[in-house]
């Protein structure tokens, strides 16, 4: 049996972030020799609140670097760009007829999206549902499939999975398979800095990106929202701030937050100057490959990535268009 395939999907509307990596990309340096990766760089996605002059396809080329300069292996990870094969939207149209849109308004991300951005937009309606055309091209009845997903994905991944087995009912066979969503446990949600009880977000302003300066860095640590106890450990509900940085801390060292035993005794300054250190040590590798390496060979890697993922998209929906008669 061939390897078993692992599928996700970053957003292309900023930079990468120190949440992506450590609550994905972390992930996927542990499984990369066991799966064949596809990440997908989601710049329809990113066209749910669209951005006057913002380079997508630029954007493109930049995450897919960088996410190669954090360690995935190019022969085992194939970095793709969604709105390059189409078959991800017509997929997603032969979907929505098995949905309604009172159940999309349920939606909890799009009722706080919504409430935020103040649009109701039909992209951000209906998102779910691509979401669902992205995860269904690529699985297959003959593999493992493993999807990650992050903690506030879980309601579109419940979605997805329903709409399957709508689906695969209608058309009278198993034509869409489920596969195994995941949500990695310690980092599958790294918190604001600013405010440690919500999501590290590039909307808020409130994250380190992977490729900002030291310096930068250290303020950001050093400003990080703690609590006056002294003592540092781990209890996110008592101690968001400073059980968000051990948690950042213990990634950081592969470690599981119980085998950090070299903090005791400091200070909040002292524990941040150590996690500033560490984390501009690892940066710093990472973005030397990034500017050295990698960006100047993206559009050629992601050329070739395309050719293969196309393929199998093509092959997807000519079964579900021979087996809907279309």
């Amino acid at each position: 049996m061939s390897k078993p395939r692992f599928f996700t999907g970053i957003q292309a509307s900023g930079t990468l972030t120190l949440g992506n990596y450590l609550g994905l990309i972390h992930h996927i340096l542990k499984i990369q020799d066991e799966y064949e990766v596809i990440i997908m760089i989601a710049d329809l996605h990113a066209l749910t609140i669209p951005k006057k002059e913002f380079n997508y396809r630029q954007k493109c080329y930049e995450m897919a670097a960088l996410l190669y300069a954090c360690g995935l292996k190019k022969e085992n990870c194939k970095i793709f760009i969604q709105s390059e094969i189409k078959e991800h939207l017509e997929l997603f149209y032969l979907l929505s007829s098995h949905v309604t849109v009172g159940k999309m308004g349920d939606m909890i991300q799009f009722k706080d999206k919504m409430e935020k951005e103040g649009t109701g937009n039909l992209a951000l309606l209906s998102y779910p549902v691509l979401m669902a055309a992205d995860i269904f091209l690529y699985t297959e009845q003959e593999k493992v499939d493993l999807v990650i997903v992050g903690q506030d994905q879980k309601q579109h991944t419940e979605l997805a999975s329903n709409l399957a087995n709508k689906f695969n009912n209608f058309c009278g066979q198993k034509i869409l398979k489920i596969p195994t969503f995941e949500i990695p446990k310690l980092g599958g949600k790294i918190m604001g800095l600013k405010d440690p009880t919500k999501k590290m977000s590039k909307s808020g302003n409130d994250y380190i990106g992977l490729l900002d300066k030291p310096e930068e860095i250290t303020k950001k640590i050093k400003r990080a929202k703690t609590d006056s106890e002294k003592k540092i450990y781990h209890d996110p509900e008592k101690r968001p701030g400073v059980s968000n940085l051990l948690t950042i801390y213990a990634l950081l060292r592969n470690q599981k937050i119980e085998e950090v035993k070299d903090l005791e005794g400091l200070d909040h300054n002292q524990f941040k100057t150590k996690l500033s250190n560490l984390l501009n040590k690892k940066l710093a590798l990472i973005q030397k490959d990034y500017y050295n390496t990698y960006l100047p060979k993206a559009n050629e890697f992601l050329e070739k990535n395309k050719d293969y993922l196309k393929n199998l998209a093509e092959k997807k929906i000519a079964t579900i268009k021979k087996v809907i008669k279309i």
